[in-house]
């Protein structure tokens, strides 16, 4: 490395891993405690990720898409497939 420091991905590279499940159906829980559920949407190189909650019948809940920064993002969970 030439010493310089890349925040692409996040500084901890959470990002990069998580860009292999675009697509899939995720849990994600953030540094607050919050707990985020829905569709990986996108990652983008400079830190945001993107997910696509479902709606919900009751209470009614139109989708909506969730945007949040990486850094802000503690762990996250998925099924395996079969």
């Amino acid at each position: 490395m030439n010493g310089e420091f890349s925040l692409s991905f996040g500084s901890d590279n959470l990002g990069r891993y998580l860009r292999r499940y675009i697509g899939q159906d995720l849990t994600l829980r953030t540094k607050s405690g919050d707990i985020i559920q829905g569709i990986l949407r996108r990652v983008t190189t400079d830190g945001i990720v993107s997910i696509l909650e479902s709606a919900m019948v009751s209470p009614f809940m139109d989708e909506l898409v969730t945007v949040l920064r990486i850094d802000d993002i503690e762990s996250f969970s998925f099924n395996l497939p079969g």
